[in-house]
């Protein structure tokens, strides 16, 4: 049984928000170990021929965001649909691949902080001069930050990753693989968690 939790999510998700406030202190809670990954879901729905919550038919998307917002005053957690929404997330993501070198014992920090701020509103998620602004003010080097989101080794990384959701049969976020086992949504934590504590069912 590995120790690592495999935890993917695109930073633009609202419930992956919600679960990426509680994942690495759930998984800590068991003596496990998040391992962060960051992929996109344009491209995974691209494969999957799907779309986003919100621009599903109107019946559709107007629950969406009612549970969206429902789901967070559950949680505690501050929620303002961003406008616009959806945006492209790669920038976010190619620092998060950045930080897992330089500075892996921060990403859950970084990936709490930024989601937060974005939905708490307004932030420029993926905006490279507003991320390498936050990297800077967690004490670490924004200027390098900045320099991730062009750099073709973590744009590399990037699509390998989305390819690997992919292959592993992603198809929404959050996504979390235990022991083998995939648990899709925010609303799957309860599941999540008895499986830690017991091993499986």
């Amino acid at each position: 049984m590995s120790n690592r939790i495999e935890y993917w999510f695109d930073y633009v998700s609202p419930y992956a928000y919600l679960t990426t406030q509680v994942i690495e202190e759930l998984a800590a809670k068991y003596g496990r170990e998040i391992e962060w990954k960051p992929m996109l879901l344009g491209v995974v729905f691209k494969t999957t021929n799907s779309s986003p919550l919100t621009m599903r038919p109107p019946i559709m998307a107007n629950y969406h965001q009612h549970d969206m917002e429902r789901s967070a005053r559950f949680a505690g957690l501050p929620f303002v649909l961003p406008e616009p929404f959806p945006i492209n997330t790669q920038n976010t993501a190619r620092v998060c691949l950045w930080m897992k070198e330089v500075a892996p014992q921060r990403v859950g920090e970084f990936t709490r902080g930024v989601t937060k701020a974005y939905f708490s509103g307004p932030a420029g998620l993926n905006d490279i001069a507003w991320l390498a602004e936050y990297v800077s003010q967690m004490g670490l080097d924004g200027t390098a930050a900045a320099a991730a989101c062009k750099d073709e080794r973590y744009k590399a990384q990037l699509a390998a990753a989305c390819e690997e959701a992919v292959s592993k049969g992603v198809f929404g976020a959050p996504w979390v693989i235990v022991d083998g086992e995939p648990f899709w949504g925010n609303d799957r934590l309860p599941q999540l968690e008895k499986w830690l504590a017991t091993g499986g069912f």
